[in-house]
C-alpha cells in the first residue's frame, strides 16, 4: 500500500450521476463525507456552496472508504468531516460507522451540534474522537458563521451537561474546532467566553484551525505571528489549545475545502 507524503484527494462518483469528495490524510486518516452538499450554510465553507442535495447512504459513505483502498491507500482511521453534517444524516451515518467497529477501523466526527438531541446523543457513543465546531465564542459570531446550526447557548449546555457524565479519558476525545479568520473571530474578547468551559473541563481541546484558500471566498485566516499569539495568551489562560498540524495545512486539508460535482 502507499504510503503518502501529502494529502490526496479523491473524487467518488456515485450512482446518480452525482460525485462527492474525500481526503486521505498523510497522517494515515481517510476524511469522507456524509452527504451530497449541505444545509448549515457556512459561508466560508465550498461544501454546503450547493445547498444540500441529499444525503449518502451508508453503502455510499463506505464506498469512499473502498476507493481509498482500491487506489492503494490503507487508512489508519477514518474521520466523518467532509462534505455535510453527519447529524443529519443520523441512520446512515451510524450504520457507517458500526461497519467500521466491525473491521477495527476508529472512526470520529465533525459536527457543528444539530439537531441538539442528536448531538447529545453522539457524545456518548463509542467514538474516537467528536470534533464540534463552533468558531465563536459569542452568540452574534456563532450565528453569522454557521447560520443553521443549533445557538451557541444550546450547544454549550448540552456539551457541559454530557461532559460532566464522561470519565477523563473520554472526555480527552472530545474537542472544539475554531477555524480563525481575519477579522471576524480572531480577537481575545471573541474567545474569552469559552475559557470557563476549559477550566472546568481541562481535558477538553481546542482546536485552532486556518482556512485553505476557497474560490470566490472573502474569508482568510489571520497571519501566523497572529495565530501564535493567540495560542500563547490561550496557554496562560490554562487552555489546552492546538495549533493546526501540518496535514491540515496543506493542499485539501484546510476547513469546508470539499466540492460536492455533478459528472
Amino acid at each position: 500500500m502507499s504510503q503518502a507524503t501529502e494529502n490526496t484527494r479523491f473524487l467518488v462518483p456515485l450512482a446518480d450521476g452525482l460525485s462527492v469528495e474525500a481526503v486521505y490524510y498523510g497522517s494515515g486518516t481517510l476524511c469522507i463525507s456524509s452527504q451530497a452538499g449541505c444545509a448549515v450554510g457556512c459561508p466560508f465553507c465550498a461544501s454546503g456552496s450547493r445547498g444540500l442535495l441529499r444525503n449518502l447512504s451508508a453503502a455510499e459513505m463506505w464506498q469512499q472508504v473502498e476507493y481509498a483502498w482500491s487506489s492503494g491507500y490503507q487508512p489508519l482511521r477514518v474521520t466523518i468531516s467532509g462534505i455535510g453534517e453527519p447529524l443529519h444524516n443520523f441512520p446512515p451515518m451510524l450504520a457507517f460507522m458500526g461497519r467500521c467497529r466491525d473491521v477495527k477501523l476508529p472512526v470520529s466526527l465533525t459536527t457543528t451540534g444539530g439537531p441538539l438531541a442528536r448531538f447529545r446523543e453522539a457524545l456518548q457513543w463509542p467514538h474516537n474522537g467528536l470534533m464540534l465546531s463552533l468558531h465563536a465564542g459569542t452568540s452574534a459570531t456563532h450565528r453569522e458563521l454557521i447560520p443553521h446550526a443549533p445557538p451557541l447557548d444550546g450547544l454549550l449546555e448540552v456539551l457541559e451537561q454530557a461532559l460532566a457524565t464522561l470519565s477523563r479519558r473520554r472526555r480527552r476525545k472530545v474537542g472544539i474546532n475554531y477555524l480563525l479568520l481575519q477579522g471576524v473571530n480572531d480577537e481575545r474578547a471573541e474567545l474569552l467566553p469559552l475559557i470557563p468551559l476549559f477550566h472546568r473541563f481541562p481535558e477538553l481541546t481546542l482546536h485552532l484551525l486556518t482556512c485553505n484558500p476557497v474560490a470566490d471566498s472573502v474569508y482568510v485566516s489571520p497571519p501566523a505571528e497572529k495565530i501564535d499569539e493567540l495560542h500563547a495568551w490561550l496557554a496562560g489562560q490554562g487552555v489546552h489549545a492546538r495549533r493546526p498540524n501540518p496535514w491540515r495545512t496543506q493542499q485539501f486539508g484546510g476547513c469546508g475545502t470539499l466540492f460536492v460535482r455533478s459528472l
